[in-house]
């Protein structure tokens, strides 16, 4: 029989409004008829019992609010107008989902002035999804209507978050082999997430896969990726940097570094010490004149952990134009240097300078050497130099210092002593001795203390210098006030100084930042030097990469010279105030850079016997950068737009145009590289002038390269005011050292007499003994030292075959390798009666005796006896013991405090534990107790407070 649909639901509908029974239910039923649904049947018709009717339900129109994940959103329904007259309403709320529905779940509306809405709170789940979730229903009801629903949906709103997780395992590869990174991307946000995951490697490393494709994550779920890297042949041993970008379409959403230690295998450790490189550069300059430069460097590993930094060059007369050729063709004049740096420390030789203190000598500078020695807990610095020769400006002076920092505890101290000059038309010379500390202070901070008697050549006179420095994360504060007698006449930023940083993160996006600093001092040329000044900078994250930043500044300078017998003295200064906002965003190798400031200058002077003089000009830039780069070389175009006014009042601007590129691959060509600028500056005025410039790296064969480069500048003319062209050519040979150690792991092969796992100083070494790593094998010297190659990423291990009798290893390692003297020891279990009463009777065959050494490494005893455990072999050391003794048939447990074992090798040892059974309380129960046991008859009543005796 076929029912006609239309017809159905038509009767449906008619129902509905007779049961309603009011014209406002009607109204409403055809003013919305999608907003309702009939659940269940209708009630029956007139005629018909009430007690034989069937619910009928009606779903109304659907409440829509929003609220993020992990929230509580406050939602008011009102009451549907159909129940407008009713006198009882009764409302029930129901959660759907994982929503939770806060407060009553039931309630009454009844009488006149009650409400028409009902207010409920809905918790929104962490997990749920984005996009509109049924989350409650409420239901209202009265005698003789039917129910009606109205639902609540939450409109939850996005959230990105993806968790970029690396494999907890190191990740170590030898040069010239492949290596695999591994990596988990979780989506932790609440949508479907499509991204690209893609991994930046150093220069010359290359990617082992095919093109990846999208990764699809649901949310909740983890994707697991591999990406296999080859690593380059010649690679030193050392640390190199992968960085994994992972991004959609729009935006990067997580990124991490990688770490992979890369280890030279002992077959090709010779082809990867210093590179040296030779070269032959000329060019000329804006007279047509030529100039040329020989110059060579060498840099790379000479061990496994120690670099060379080394150059020298010889050169001719060098004009303007063709300095500014040799610079960008990579050679550059400068007198014989050589660095050789370590984890622990560095040695500088040649040209050299460091900074002892604020109050001890800042950057003194000279020809000589630098020992600067790191260790975790002590610091030490020493500088022998003489400083740079200046033509016709006297004789070199001595420069000499020492400083040394100790770390005691949480305390850090610091001494120098320093004695430093040079020449030149403003000479400088200071003496100082200082001590100074840096101990722990509230919220995290560090506060440094100074203290130093400086002499210099207008006299002397005691400094001081306080700082309060805290760096978190995502925030840091720097408070610092100095003040140092002689100013930069003598090493020092200036007599006076106050200085305060702050950068504190406001969010997860926002950040603010400011400073502000002022200092005086005075010279030998200035009797007085005042400058000042701040800046404010609050900035946005925006989504995508993007940063939006607003920026006030300010900065104010005023110098009186000094005055001689023909000269009274002047002075002059300058205030300059900015107001400004900037914008920079990237995406994947593209970036955009932009910034525009509105401000003025005022200056001033007072020409010696004259009035003071004041202008002030307005002046306003605009700056914008955009390019791309990339391993294929970076291409960007940039323009600036200043303006300002003349003391006329006319407006003069100023406009540069440019584009340039730097290591541009052109594949076309078998791999040669360019670079070149191309810019226009319209000048203040009339005034016009260009740049065009362009250059070649072309590889050669065995090594050899080209380098040529041409550039015609309007800033370089002739003596007839032509603007010539400047050509620069460079070729160079590079090849490739051995090292003069190849790649390894050293340490010492000791007897660890204390089982303490560190070498003391009077444990000595183990001759003979063989190490492994991997098929690598390496003999220690008469003193232990052995030195072995192999994979780093394995560990070196004690061939006990080599050992003495009775010696074992005590595990592998990285460092040095302790071995111990074995020796057994018996631990003797007593098992106490119970007083009184009878002796215990339990097989102790299922105890387990553990011996637990200062590292955590457990041993475990075998029973060799009814009450005996034995360990066949333990090394020397102080053991913790443990017993578990829960598989006993009789619950037993030791006795007191359980002693420690002590193992020296000498001897066997052996140790008496007593255990102790379940205790039991005996009790005499009162008399005429209707329901107790009798009297004097024992039993267990642990809840029992008559007469309680513990046998």
């Amino acid at each position: 029989m076929t029912i006609d649909r239309s017809r159905v639901a038509l009767s449906h509908l008619l129902i509905a409004v007779a049961v309603l029974g009011t014209p406002a239910a009607a109204q409403q039923l055809t003013a919305a008829p999608r907003a309702y649904a009939l659940v269940g049947s209708a009630h029956p018709l007139a005629g018909a019992k009430s007690d034989s009717a069937r619910e009928v339900a009606i779903t109304l129109s659907t409440i829509i609010a929003s609220g993020a994940p992990r929230s509580y959103q406050v939602v008011s329904i009102p009451v549907p107008p159909a129940l407008a007259e009713a006198t009882d309403i009764q409302v029930e709320i129901i959660a759907r989902g994982e929503f939770v529905v806060l407060g009553s779940r039931t309630r009454s509306l009844a009488g006149e002035g009650r409400k028409t809405h009902v207010a409920i709170t809905i918790g929104i789940p962490a997990a749920a999804l984005a996009g509109h979730l049924l989350a409650a229903e409420a239901r209202f009801s009265s005698n003789g209507s039917p129910t009606l629903i109205v639902p609540v949906e939450i409109d939850v709103s996005l959230v990105r978050r993806l968790n970029l997780k690396l494999a907890p395992e190191p990740v170590n590869g030898l040069a010239g082999s492949d290596v695999v990174v591994r990596f988990d991307l979780e989506n932790a946000g609440n949508a479907r997430e499509i991204v690209e995951a893609e991994l930046e490697l150093p220069s010359g490393w290359a990617s082992r896969d095919r093109k990846q494709h999208a990764i699809v994550i649901e949310p909740g779920a983890t994707a697991r990726r591999t990406a296999r890297v080859a690593i380059p042949k010649l690679s030193s041993t050392g640390s190199a940097f992968l960085k994994i970008n992972v991004s959609d379409q729009s935006s990067s959403l997580a990124t991490s570094s990688i770490t992979v230690e890369v280890q030279n295998a002992s077959s090709i450790g010779q082809q990867a010490g210093p590179q040296l490189v030779s070269a032959v550069s000329q060019a000329t300059d804006e007279r047509g004149a030529r100039s040329r430069v020989y110059s060579l460097t060498a840099n790379g590993a000479l061990f496994d952990s120690v670099r060379i930094d080394a150059r020298m060059s010889q050169s001719s007369s060098v004009g303007a134009a063709a300095s500014n050729a040799f610079a960008r063709m990579g050679t550059f004049s400068a007198s014989p240097s050589v660095v050789l740096s370590s984890p622990s420390g560095q040695l500088s030789m040649g040209n050299t300078g460091t900074s002892f203190s604020e109050l001890t000598g800042l950057y003194p500078y000279g020809q000589g050497a630098l020992l600067h020695v790191r260790k975790p807990d002590w610091d030490l610095i020493t500088l022998g130099a003489m400083s740079m020769q200046q033509e016709g400006m006297g004789k070199r002076q001595p420069m000499v210092g020492l400083r040394a920092e100790r770390q005691l505890g949480d305390l850090r101290f610091s001494s120098s002593l320093t004695h430093l000059a040079d020449g030149g038309s403003s000479p400088r010379r200071l003496d100082a001795v200082g001590v100074g500390a840096a101990v722990p202070s509230f919220f995290g901070s560090t506060l440094k203390l100074e203290v130093a008697e400086r002499r210099f050549d207008a006299g002397r006179g005691f400094g001081w210098s306080t700082e309060m420095v805290r760096a978190g994360a995502g925030s840091s504060e720097q408070v610092r006030v100095t003040h140092a007698p002689g100013g930069s006449d003598a090493f020092a930023r200036a007599s006076n100084e106050i200085l305060v940083n702050v950068s504190e993160r406001l969010g997860s996006r926002a950040m603010v930042s400011a400073s502000s600093w002022r200092t005086t001092d005075a010279t030998s040329v200035f009797a007085g030097l005042t400058s000042s000044g701040f800046s404010l900078r609050p900035q946005y994250d925006i989504h995508g990469g993007a940063t939006l930043a607003l920026e006030a500044r300010s900065y104010v300078f005023d110098a009186t010279s000094r005055a001689t017998d023909s000269n009274p003295g002047s002075s002059f200064g300058s205030r300059e105030s900015q107001l400004g906002v900037s914008y920079s965003s990237r995406f994947r190798q593209f970036y955009l850079n932009t910034s525009a400031f509105l401000g003025n200058v005022a200056r001033s002077a007072a020409p010696t016997g004259q009035t003071v003089v004041r202008d002030r000009a307005p002046r306003n830039y605009w700056t914008t950068s955009a390019g791309r780069i990339g391993v294929g070389g970076l291409i960007e175009v940039q323009t600036r737009l200043e303006q300002t006014r003349d003391r006329a009042g006319f407006v003069i601007q100023q406009n540069v145009y440019g584009i340039r590129g730097e290591q541009v691959v052109i594949g076309w060509l078998g791999g040669i590289k360019a670079e070149g600028d191309l810019q226009r500056v319209q000048g203040f005025g009339s005034e016009r002038s260009a740049i065009v410039r362009g250059g070649l790296s072309v590889p050669l064969i065995n090594g050899f390269a080209l380098k040529v480069d041409a550039e015609r500048n309007s800033i370089f003319r002739t003596t007839s005011g032509k603007t010539p062209w400047v050509f620069g050519t460079r070729i160079e040979h590079a090849f490739t050292l051995p090292m003069i150690r190849t790649p390894g792991t050293a340490g010492y092969v000791y007897q660890d007499m204390n089982g303490n796992q560190r070498r003391d100083r009077d444990e000595m070494g183990v001759a003979g003994a063989m190490v492994r790593r991997g098929s690598v094998t390496s003999i220690a010297d008469e003193n232990g030292k052995y030195r072995v190659g192999g994979d780093a990423g394995q560990m070196v291990v004690v061939d006990e075959a080599s050992l003495p009798a009775g010696w074992s290893g005590n595990g592998p390692s990285r460092g040095d390798l302790a071995v111990s003297l074995s020796t057994s020891a018996v631990v003797e279990f007593v098992v106490a009666p119970r007083s009184g009463i009878s002796a215990v009777e339990v097989d102790l065959q299922k105890s387990h005796v553990i011996a637990r050494d200062a590292a955590g490494r457990e041993w475990s005893a075998r029973m060799t006896g009814p009450t005996t455990a034995t360990f066949d072999a333990l090394p020397v050391g102080t053991y913790a013991l443990d017993f578990d003794l829960s598989e006993l048939g009789e619950p037993l447990v030791p006795r007191g405090e359980i002693p420690s074992l002590v193992v020296d090798g000498k001897q066997s040892r052996s140790l008496t534990i007593t255990l102790d059974p379940r205790p039991i309380r005996m009790w005499t129960p009162s008399s005429g107790g209707a329901n107790g046991p009798k009297a004097n008859s024992p039993g267990i009543a642990p809840n029992s407070t008559n007469n309680p005796e513990e046998k």
